[in-house]
């Protein structure tokens, strides 16, 4: 009785798949480490100077917190355009297609062969390859034309694909982690650089209004000591303080220019694209009056980093798993359908078919040695994992701790430095209206302008430094627009 192969063969591995039930996965299956939590976290039974919000989806999106519409659009802008985005965008999609690849191995092959000879048998009916009288090759020409499929199917019995979809799943979740790192970091610069431009736009300001005030003032002094009435020590005191102040102008300019050429940059934009737009504006952002708050454990839910470093960890722990199945036998299911027909001109042959069907087991058993050196192996990198894993977390309760104390101790600056600036404009003016009058020499003017300045420079700074403080905290918090 022939046997119909091309029936047979589905059939047969169709039962197989059946009967193949999964078996054991080798390896630790994989813990959540214990992490220990700090006391007080985030000035929890401290006071702190600025009212405090629980609301933690404050954090979503917190550059809106600060109330400017240009610069929401501009973190929106780069975390849709920048270079680097686009490219973690990538490394996501080749992470999952390596997934994919890793799925792919529980399940079984099929290949398709097909081939077609054709030639000329030499030699006559004897088989020798000349005729007895030299008179040449006999022969005739012919050939066979076959197909058939080959299949293969490993069955995953100790677990070791199994084990590395899991370090695949893990590393695949932890591109999301990076990409979501990046943004938050890519917010944080775009912020920050939005900020050192408003602030140096207040210094130029700030630097040309004390320009108008000290010319004025040299202008005085100049008809002053035409008249003789002051000496030309007070005039050349005046003109080198207009000439100092005049002289910060440009570093300023060169500054501001750059901030807005590393902002484009962030962009992903060409140089003075957003210069315009940029400079036609000149509004600080407005700080929220409240911060949000946050306790140990939702930190750790929420710091990408830190999820990050799990899931290498997870990937870790899953390959020992993968290692450790190769101490044990691998079988595979095989089975070949192959049909073939001779031919030769105008002739063909019988059809004929073949099948092959059976269990392949393989098993490197002089191998052990180098399989349990890299479990070994495998073993040490889940402990690196493990401590880089608890050095993250511990990086993270440290950072958002100092971010916290480093924006409350320096909203304590900001009544301070206003009442400086306050009490050295009532100085200039008592200065200058002595020196008018003929009380006092050019040197007290001198010394109220030049407090003056470095006055309100340090409030324009402080007034900078605690937005970038703020937005240092929101970031330290993990703050993203991709929870």
């Amino acid at each position: 009785m022939q046997i119909n192969a091309r029936v047979f063969l589905p059939a047969g591995f169709a039962l197989i798949g059946l009967i193949a039930v999964p078996g054991c996965k080798l390896g630790p299956d994989y813990q959540r480490p214990v992490t220990q939590e700090p006391a007080n976290f985030l000035g929890a039974t401290q006071t702190v100077s600025a009212a405090v919000s629980t609301n933690l989806t404050q954090l979503r999106n917190w550059w809106l917190t600060l109330n400017d519409p240009l610069l929401a659009e501009l973190v929106t802008r780069g975390l849709t355009n920048n270079l680097s985005i686009q490219s973690g965008i990538q490394k996501i999609r080749q992470s999952r297609a390596q997934l994919a690849q890793a799925n792919a191995g529980l399940w079984p092959t099929l290949t398709g062969t097909s081939s077609f000879n054709y030639g000329k048998k030499f030699g006559d009916a004897s088989g020798v390859g000349y005729s007895a009288t030299g008179a040449g090759i006999a022969g005739e020409w012919g050939g066979t034309f076959s197909g058939g499929f080959d299949a293969a199917w490993e069955l995953d019995i100790f677990g070791g694909y199994r084990r590395e979809i899991e370090a695949r799943e893990s590393e695949y979740e932890g591109m999301h982690y990076t990409q979501r790192d990046l943004e938050i970091s890519l917010a944080s610069e775009i912020a920050l650089h939005y900020l050192s431009i408003r602030m140096l736009q207040e210094a130029i300001a700030v630097t040309q209004s004390n320009l108008v005030t000290q010319s004025q003032s040299a202008d005085i002094t100049r008809k002053r000591h035409k008249a003789k009435l002051v000496s030309g020590l007070d005039l050349a005191n005046a003109e080198a303080q207009v000439q100092m102040t005049t002289a910060q102008l440009p570093t300023l300019q060169a500054a501001l220019a750059e901030y807005i050429l590393n902002l484009e940059n962030l962009l992903s934009e060409q140089p003075n694209t957003r210069k315009a737009q940029l400079l036609d504006t000149a509004t600080f952002p407005t700080l929220p009056a409240g911060l949000p708050t946050t306790i140990p454990n939702e930190l750790l839910r929420r710091r990408p980093d830190i999820r990050q470093a799990e899931t290498v960890l997870k990937a870790a722990t899953a390959r020992v798993g993968v290692e450790e199945a190769e101490l044990y036998p691998r079988l595979s299911l095989i089975g070949a359908l192959g049909a073939s027909v001779p031919y030769s001109p105008n002739t063909w042959g019988d059809f004929t078919e073949s099948l092959r069907l059976g269990p392949r087991i393989s098993w490197n058993i002089f191998n052990a040695g180098r399989v349990k050196a890299r479990i070994e192996e495998r073993k040490a990198l889940v402990e690196q994992a493990l401590l880089a894993y608890q050095k993250t977390v511990l990086n993270a309760y440290n950072e958002a701790e100092k971010a916290w104390q480093n924006y409350n101790e320096e909203v304590k600056r900001a009544a301070p430095l206003q009442q400086a600036v306050q009490s050295n404009q009532r100085a200039v003016r008592i200065a200058q209206g002595l020196y008018k009058a003929g009380y006092s020499d050019y040197t007290e003017v001198l010394i109220a302008e030049r407090s003056l300045l470095a006055a309100q420079d340090l409030e324009v700074r402080h007034r900078t430094l605690r937005a970038q403080k703020l937005i240092t905290f929101y970031k330290t918090l993990g703050g993203s627009a991709s929870e």
